[in-house]
């Protein structure tokens, strides 16, 4: 019997698919999720009721994993993707480890919610398009995909003041340590002298943009100058961040986007940001938001060229 897949019925479908205690069909007549142990008579199926009572896709242990382990690997936070995916390959209390760990990352937790609620919903979607295909009936498109970025619920966003310098201090010595880490000491140092000779001295015209938790904690920053300082046509963002725990959640991006409203509404016509200043990481985020390559750092090393 034919039915409309309604967002209620959705709904009641993953209820019912999600409830292990016991076996459900679908009731295409009454468009509702029943147990398939109801008697006959008492809204339960019948060996005649083929055309009303439908199996409800297979939802179990397994299922539930494979969802888990499709999160993580999407996710575009590197450490919370790791301890996610230690936890999935540990063999026992999986479900509980994993659970726990998004639960001390509310944030996290949140793009979990979503990604399972949009993939338990395909789910649905696919099972009731096999079932249109069986009554010859065209197939439902996808639901349009929501971001998984959720900064506007979880972060603020604001101008620094005088009381953030520690906490500046703390999260973008951390991201010096991040550019310089994978460097000889030697070399290090010279690309993090580069980068402060790159950023110049504190200008009055500054603009250094903050996201912090609702907390009160600084975990992402974004600084621009106008370049050089008395410039009114060009300006340099100097340094752009956010602790490893909280990448993936477009915190970087909303900063970036923020700096460039913000030299765009003070009539600047071009705002530049060079790689060394920045992670690797964040370089697509660039690309992405339209700034184009003009130029790079390059690095020979004398004593492997002496070799040659």
């Amino acid at each position: 019997m034919e039915f409309d897949l309604t967002p209620e019925i959705t709904d009641e479908i993953i209820f019912a698919m999600e409830d292990q205690t016991g076996h459900f069909l679908f009731d295409s007549a009454d468009c509702r999720c029943v147990a398939s142990r109801e008697p006959a008579g008492e809204g339960g199926p019948s060996d005649d009721d083929d055309d009303r009572y439908y199996a409800l896709p297979v939802w179990d242990s397994v299922s539930g994993f494979r969802m888990m382990d499709r999160f993580a690997a999407q996710l575009r936070n590197p450490v919370v993707r790791e301890e996610l995916r230690s936890a999935l390959s540990s063999g026992h209390g999986v479900f509980r480890s994993f659970k726990n760990i998004l639960k001390a990352r509310p944030e996290m937790e949140r793009l979990w919610f979503q990604f399972k609620e949009r993939e338990m919903r395909n789910i649905v979607r696919d099972w009731y398009n096999g079932l249109r295909d069986f009554w010859g009936l065209g197939r439902i498109g996808e639901e349009p995909e929501e971001t998984g970025e959720i900064v506007s619920h979880d972060f603020t966003f604001r101008e620094s003041g005088p009381d953030d310098e520690n906490s500046l201090e703390i999260l973008l010595s951390t991201i010096e340590r991040e550019i310089a880490g994978g460097m000889p000491p030697g070399l290090s140092g010279a690309v993090c002298e580069l980068r402060d000779r790159i950023r110049g001295p504190e200008s009055e015209d500054a603009c250094i943009l903050v996201a912090e938790t609702p907390e009160g904690e600084i975990v992402g920053a974004a600084c621009s100058v106008p370049l050089p300082e008395d410039s009114f046509l060009a300006a340099q963002i100097t340094q752009i961040g956010v602790f490893p725990e909280f990448r993936g959640l477009g915190i970087g991006k909303e900063l970036l986007s923020r700096s460039v409203d913000f030299w765009t509404e003070k009539g600047y016509r071009w705002l530049l940001c060079a790689s060394p200043l920045v992670p690797p990481s964040f370089i697509p985020a660039l690309h992405r938001a339209g700034f184009a390559e003009k130029g790079h750092v390059s690095v020979l090393d004398l004593a492997e060229s002496r070799c040659h």
